[in-house]
């Protein structure tokens, strides 16, 4: 530290580039924050009966909230752009393959499991008082195993808790990338020819060739919402836009594909890809143009933005268990919904503090084995 502090000068871009990631990481943070924050409000819109009782108060904002706020797209795309960030310098083989399979389930499926469980307590003691609809039959043996391979809405079984199939193709778009990369690796020491060699590059011509087919076909049928097809047009955004920072050959790509975008958007309107541009952009200028260095945001929102997962995951066991609460105490006027619902919010940022802490973080170190 003396040596970087005595070259005077010299030490100034060792600074700036310091400074420069952790502007990057706040802008980052602060965008997960308004995502879950969005999601939470959007199932809150939806759930009965607090939702249905707070109509005369938010009924509008519950309208919007319902049609628009859909914001699982913002981390599909900010998923692309951290793992091309973190992934596509690196020598890929099988064996890597494998350990970041181990760590990627650590990672997500560990938290994923632990409010599965919280989930079905929380069912339990909604039962009797809650709708069949919201709560769902008890859970059955072959769901919860399911569940527990990432598998139960392409199996037909019924969702343990909200949110749990964001998860499942979070999974299904990483174990993609990796393949592609191992692909890339692979071909490029058989052939012996240079990784960025576009018919080599698999990760960039694969990934073109199935965000078209994700654009045009996968992603207008609901059908397919089940697989990593139907979203990777938004991910695939996000590691282009991770790559147009790095070279210019990249920024031709994202030219295109934004282009590419455009007339999906035309030929068949879906806001969650507006929205997803929005995002690639921000992510793109805030490195290219120096925006990251102006950056800042709360102390509050960096917070949310680094538990957001936590609170993605926790928020509806926590509904479940102040809706239960109103219930019983038959708390049903509007004043008194809407009073519920904050406090359903402001529980879930307290629980996912605390989830983060207890869970996440022991997922995280304990997956860092197998990176």
């Amino acid at each position: 530290m003396s040596t970087v502090a005595l070259e005077g000068v010299a030490a100034r871009p060792v600074v700036r580039a310091e400074a420069g990631v952790r502007s990057r990481i706040l802008l980052i943070d602060a965008l997960r924050a308004v995502a879950a924050t969005t999601i939470a409000w959007h199932h809150f819109a939806q759930y009965w009966p607090l939702s249905e009782s707070s109509q005369p108060v938010l009924g509008n904002a519950f309208s919007w909230l319902n049609n628009h706020a859909r914001a699982a797209q913002v981390f599909f795309v900010i998923g692309g752009f951290v793992m091309a960030r973190s992934m596509a310098h690196r020598h890929w083989n099988g064996v890597k393959v494998g350990s970041f399979i181990a760590y990627r389930y650590c990672r997500l499926g560990l938290p994923y499991l632990a409010v599965i469980l919280l989930a079905i307590g929380a069912c339990a003691v909604g039962r009797g008082l809650l709708s069949d609809e919201l709560i769902g039959p008890p859970p059955t043996l072959p769901q919860v195993l399911a569940h527990t391979v990432f598998l139960q809405d392409i199996l037909g079984y019924g969702s343990l808790s909200a949110g749990l199939w964001f998860v499942c193709i979070n999974f299904q778009l990483g174990l993609v990338y990796a393949l592609m990369l191992w692909m890339r690796d692979s071909l490029s020491y058989r052939l012996s020819v240079p990784s960025n060699v576009w018919w080599v590059d698999v990760p960039l011509t694969v990934g073109m060739i199935l965000s078209v087919a994700s654009l045009f076909f996968f992603n207008l049928d609901e059908r397919w919402s089940v697989w990593c097809v139907y979203f990777f047009s938004e991910f695939f955004l996000g590691i282009l836009a991770q790559l147009a920072i790095q070279s210019e050959s990249g920024r031709k790509w994202f030219s295109w594909y934004i282009l590419l975008m455009a007339a999906a958007i035309a030929f068949q309107w879906r806001w969650r890809l507006v929205t997803s541009l929005g995002v690639a952009l921000l992510l793109y200028f805030s490195e290219s143009r120096g925006i990251r260095q102006r950056w800042s945001t709360s102390g509050m929102i960096n917070k949310v933005g680094r538990m957001s997962y936590s609170l993605f995951l926790i928020h509806f066991p926590v509904f479940l268990i102040v809706a239960s609460l109103w219930i019983r105490l038959e708390w049903d006027s509007p004043s008194q919904t809407v009073c519920g619902l904050a406090i359903a919010f402001a529980a879930s940022l307290i629980a996912a503090a605390g989830f983060y802490r207890l869970v996440e973080e022991s997922a995280s170190r304990f997956s860092r084995r197998f990176a």
